[in-house]
């Protein structure tokens, strides 16, 4: 089962809803608020398009357009625009405050290496954002059919291995955000109630290991561990492994609650 486009990612409605909420009133945040736009599914998008998802008329998403076209962050394919590398630099120096000041992404890519090496399937770093999960590194495997994650992208916390991982150790004010829902639901194992995901993330903290079993899609089955700042215990990001082949998950655990051990070293 995929996942339905219109949920795959939160931008094209986060853009219509600041519209609507008085956010954008100025032509600066009607840009930004555009540019949120492509953060949907479709990275090409036409002004008719845009206007419709952004709320503006098609002529001041036209001139607006023109606007990020002259400074090299939109570029125009015909008719159509599309965003341009240069918000490709700019997105790669971002990152959460934790993970950019210790440099824990760079810090965990020789793990994520070598555990993809041995697995030969997906490997996933990712912190939390919000309610979401937010992919940092992604190493495909071999046998990746048609995973629904991207570097960039976000899913659902309550939906994946990597959020309930990071929830299990996250602030309380993050864990309320969640539990108050709403559970959107991928496949029939995903979970809908915050009783539900308390368990699984009582689970975590026993185990040091989190799982989705089939969760985010009906065939894909993930185990994730989370990564802890060793001042303040909570979680500063999650590292898993995805396969389309589920027996073959446990026998990462070792290895995974090891990487965490050695990485939660360095995350403060």
């Amino acid at each position: 089962m995929s996942v339905p486009a219109d949920v795959s990612d939160a931008g094209a409605g986060q853009a219509e809803a600041a519209v609507r909420t008085g956010l954008a009133d100025t032509s600066a945040a009607k840009v930004l608020v555009m540019l949120d736009a492509f953060r949907g599914p479709k990275t090409v998008l036409g002004v008719t398009e845009l206007a419709h998802m952004v709320g503006v008329p098609k002529s001041t998403a036209h001139r607006l357009l023109s606007i990020m076209v002259e400074g090299g962050f939109v570029r125009k394919i015909g008719g159509r625009y599309c965003l341009t590398e240069r918000l490709f630099e700019v997105g790669n120096r971002a990152g959460s405050s934790a993970i950019r000041s210790t440099g824990l992404r760079r810090r965990a890519m020789p793990y994520l290496t070598e555990l993809y090496a041995g697995s030969r399937d997906t490997v996933h770093l990712a912190t939390l954002s919000g309610t979401d999960v937010l992919y940092l590194e992604k190493l495909f495997g071999h046998n990746t059919g048609s995973s629904p994650t991207a570097v960039g992208t976000r899913r659902p916390a309550h939906a994946t291995a990597l959020g309930k991982a990071m929830l299990a150790y996250a602030p309380d004010e993050q864990v309320a955000a969640v539990m108050a829902g709403p559970f959107q639901r991928f496949t029939a194992r995903t979970i809908h109630s915050a009783d539900r995901l308390e368990q699984d993330l009582a689970r975590v903290r026993e185990e040091g290991l989190a799982y989705d079993e089939g969760e985010l899609r009906d065939d894909m089955h993930c185990v994730a561990v989370p990564i802890l700042d060793p001042e303040t215990g909570t979680s500063v990001a999650a590292v898993s492994v995805c396969s389309f082949r589920p027996q073959s998950l446990k026998r990462y655990a070792p290895r995974l609650i090891s990487m965490a051990r050695d990485l939660s070293r360095v995350a403060a």
